[in-house]
């Protein structure tokens, strides 16, 4: 089968915070009005009629290059509205907006004020300019007051300018709902899943008490119908959930036997069970490397991405090592991952990681403890595809048409004989799936903050797992540790230093990967260089950044900027793009 990679870089930054159910999220759509003219009051209500309005996913705006959807300048005031659905308002006792605004707005849900920013007292017309000008793309957090309704409810917004003559506007907003379902155990951590295969799924979370486990699930979410349980006492908890439908959406609550079921009627509790092994169907991953700064920069990468997405299911997120700085410690990662972090995602998706160097501080990998292994769960013995492993420190999986070998490169041993790299070259020429992509933490070729013509690790994966690899028909090998994104050309057989690249031996593609560019890069299943060829990509800036030449040869790119990969595959094509 020929196989089309392509590469695209974009960038976003958007500023949100966490809440715990989002009704509206950041980049949605909208429909709007942007003609300049007096809409009263009742465009705000429930029963407006908004049919002849405009639609378009936010940011909108004009004037700062940044909008997804650009309005027509020269008016004072533009009108905005959403409708979303809620279950159960009793859920919430209050409402978060997150709004994005230039100069002035205000809100209203269900008819009614709830909010104003930088707008003067009073009534409120189409001719009322904003109190001032405020900075671009200026941001507003505030709790108001919880005026839901079970089943459709209305958002609508409108923003001034300070003047008909102002250069820009924008808008954008994220609503989100905070729970008021008890929680006498003290959830202090979770739900967040690991694990996940057609068949099954694991559910984790912690609380502040020694409590019983009970997960109750279905795919109704009014009616959860089947539950798992563990009657011994533990702050721990993990159940797994099998007999599943493949790629089929559950909702789910965690609790105990005795205590208030968490997440009951709340639509943003579900996952997807994993595709079958060589489904071709769409899979959406994001990934993450060295994000575990726990400070805006990861915050700032994360809604980047929330941003791109829009709403729309991922399949999977992979973690490429140092994912909680320092040391990998317990409290390290609550910061870093669990407390206003990934919340919204762990709950939904699976994150499948392996082990960074920063990660290892606090583990002893011999005995497989501490807390890297204590979160995670992962695939020793082949749940999930592949070849049994027998350590959590490396394994692989299937989803879908993809294979997924993770190493682990803070391994003892990284001799071609090895078990490490003895289990690799039977697990992936065990493999008949249309894609293969492996993951580490220290990357074979860098010029970032870590040179791989010099650094140990790096050197040994070159020499030691690439010609595996390779001989074996991988497609794409991700890696982290270099706080930058780099990314190669479609390269086989070089295993050397920088120096010793020769395009004309080791390049397969003079193209750039860029789609919009020139052309994609193609791996063909006929020639002499049939299932040739894999694209190497370094992606270890989603919380920090720390130079470097960013000059290796097999590199076709490099930058120093913040940001994530997104990974699309669908059937004989791979779309990669860096965030």
């Amino acid at each position: 089968m020929n196989r089309l990679f392509t590469t695209t870089l974009f960038s976003f930054l958007v500023i949100s915070c966490y809440a715990q159910t989002a009704f509206v999220q950041f980049g949605s759509t909208w429909k709007y009005l942007d003609d300049g003219s007096d809409q009263g009051t009742a465009w705000y209500g429930t029963n407006f009629n908004d049919a002849s309005w405009s639609a378009g996913n936010a940011q909108l705006g004009f004037g700062d290059n940044d909008e997804n959807t650009v309005v027509n300048s020269g008016h004072l005031t533009y009108y905005f509205r959403q409708e979303f659905t809620v279950a159960n308002p009793s859920l919430y006792n209050s409402a978060e907006i997150d709004l994005i605004y230039d100069d002035g707005a205000v809100v209203y849900i269900n008819g009614i004020e709830v909010d104003r920013v930088n707008m003067g007292s009073g009534v409120i017309t189409y001719q009322s300019p904003a109190s001032s000008n405020s900075g671009d793309d200026a941001s507003h957090i505030n709790n108001v007051t919880n005026n839901l309704v079970t089943g459709t409810n209305v958002i609508a917004v409108e923003v001034h300018n300070r003047s008909t003559g102002s250069s820009d506007i924008s808008f954008d907003l994220k609503l989100s709902g905070s729970s008021t379902v008890s929680n006498p155990a003290n959830l202090e951590r979770g739900p967040y899943l690991q694990l996940g295969t057609p068949t099954s799924m694991r559910v984790k979370w912690r609380t502040s008490n020694l409590t019983s486990s009970k997960v109750i699930y279905g795919t109704d979410s009014t009616n959860l119908n089947l539950s798992v349980v563990d009657s011994s006492n533990k702050s721990d908890h993990e159940l797994e959930l099998t007999n599943l439908l493949p790629y089929t959406k559950y909702f789910y609550a965690i609790g105990s036997l005795s205590d208030t079921i968490f997440g009951y009627l709340d639509y943003s509790n579900y996952f997807y069970t994993s595709r079958t092994t060589g489904d071709k169907s769409p899979i959406r991953m994001w990934v993450l490397g060295d994000a575990g700064t726990a400070n805006s920069n990861q915050r700032n990468v994360r809604d980047a991405y929330y941003n791109y997405a829009n709403g729309d299911y991922t399949n999977l997120v992979l973690q490429l090592g140092d994912n909680a700085y320092s040391d990998g410690k317990d409290s390290e990662y609550q910061d870093a991952m669990f407390e206003n972090m990934y919340e919204d995602i762990l709950r939904q998706t699976v994150f499948w990681s392996t082990i960074g160097n920063h990660d290892e501080h606090s583990v002893n990998l011999n005995s497989q403890t501490g807390p890297y292994f204590d979160i995670y769960s992962f695939p020793k013995n082949a749940e999930a595809g592949g070849v049994a492993s027998g350590t959590e420190e490396y394994y692989s999986f299937d989803y879908g048409n993809v294979h997924f070998i993770v190493l682990s490169s803070e391994n003892g041993d990284l001799t071609p004989n090895g078990t490490m790299m003895t289990w690799m070259n039977n697990d992936i020429n065990n493999t008949t799936q249309d894609w293969i992509i492996a993951y580490w933490h220290h990357p074979p070729y860098s010029k970032g903050s870590h040179d791989s013509d010099v650094s140990s690790r790096e050197t040994k994966m070159r020499e030691n797992a690439l010609p595996i690899l390779e001989a074996a028909g991988i497609d794409l090998v991700l890696n982290g540790h270099s706080h930058s994104y780099e990314r190669s050309y479609l390269i086989n057989g070089h295993y050397g230093q920088s120096s010793t690249y020769n395009t004309s031996q080791h390049e397969l593609d003079g193209t750039s990967g860029e789609h919009s560019i020139d052309c994609s890069y193609l791996k063909t299943s006929t020639g002499p260089d049939a299932g040739k060829g894999a694209v190497y990509a370094v992606a270890g800036s989603s919380g920090k950044t720390s130079g470097g030449s960013l000059n290796h040869a097999v590199m076709y790119m490099g930058v120093s900027d913040l940001g994530s990969v997104v990974i699309d595959v669908e059937d004989n094509r791979m779309d990669v793009r860096f965030l």
